[in-house]
């Protein structure tokens, strides 16, 4: 099998898919399959394979059984920051704070891809209710959130984060929240370059924060401070200043570059594997 080949086709049919037709399969049409005795993630995989037209049962058997995952909603509003950021509808200028959701089978990227030999995998998942998560629009259009994914792909960076922290990229402070409940973690210093994105964490996010004497946070682009530091200022740095792999990349590259002058800094960046995989 040429996994180059179905790599590469599955990556795009799926980007398709998520892109133009993520609601595509209902509660309706997954009830319509199990009704004849098919299981609920099995009447997912069918729905999916036929709504992006794939029939080669290799195919489908190579891919969609690692693909697609049943996510349970209390996993993620056990979550610290779903528990205790409360996040009521509220306008600052053009943006708008409120509660995002997927509808029941909505089909989402749930973390970084899964390898497994040769084959690149997408990492969906989906609920079978309604599941709501905090989000930001600007002008209606959603810009940032903390959905399953934010909260899965940070996993590993907030465990390590330790000592002196610094995040490039505020989003809604998930980040920054969770690693300033850490006793190992003395600061967190976030550097943020959209002002209104900012007020609208103080005002509305920051004064939820238990550890809020923790967190600084600085007005500035985030090559031009990365310009500025010194080596040893700071033991730990994440970055997140992108919103997918796509615009990613490069940012990705640039800072991998300049890492190296600060070698008493632990570095790590948000959906690296995927990052990787596609440079």
């Amino acid at each position: 099998m040429n996994y180059t080949q179905y790599n590469d086709e599955i990556l795009n049919l799926i980007s398709d898919y998520l892109n133009f037709n993520e609601c595509a399969i209902t509660k309706e049409a997954v009830r319509s399959i199990t009704s004849c005795g098919v299981d609920e993630l099995q009447a997912v995989r069918l729905l999916l394979a036929s709504f992006i037209n794939v029939n080669d049962k290799a195919f489908i058997n190579e891919y969609f059984f690692d693909m697609l995952h049943k996510l349970e909603p209390i996993v993620f509003k056990n979550d610290l920051y779903y528990k205790n950021i409360s996040f009521k509808a509220q306008k600052l200028d053009d943006w708008e704070l409120k509660c995002g959701f997927y509808k029941p089978y909505e089909l989402f990227v749930q973390d970084d891809f899964i390898v497994k030999g040769e084959k690149i995998i997408p990492n969906l998942g989906y609920f079978d209710k309604k599941f709501s998560y905090p989000a930001v629009y600007l002008k209606g259009r959603l810009w940032m959130s903390v959905t399953p994914n934010e909260i899965n792909a940070m996993k590993e960076p907030i465990l390590k984060a330790h000592g002196k922290v610094l995040t490039f990229g505020l989003g809604l402070g998930y980040f920054a929240y969770m690693v300033s409940v850490k006793e190992n973690v003395e600061s967190v210093t976030i550097i943020e370059k959209d002002a209104s994105v900012i007020s609208l964490f103080r005002k509305c996010i920051l004064p939820q924060f238990k550890y809020k004497e923790k967190i600084k946070i600085i007005e500035s682009d985030a090559f031009e401070f990365l310009n500025k530091l010194k080596n040893g200022e700071y033991d730990f740095a994440f970055v997140d200043i992108y919103h997918d792999v796509g615009d990613g990349k490069e940012v990705y590259l640039k800072f991998k570059e300049k890492e190296t002058l600060f070698s008493e800094t632990e570095f790590t960046y948000w959906i690296e594997k995927s990052i990787k995989l596609y440079l």
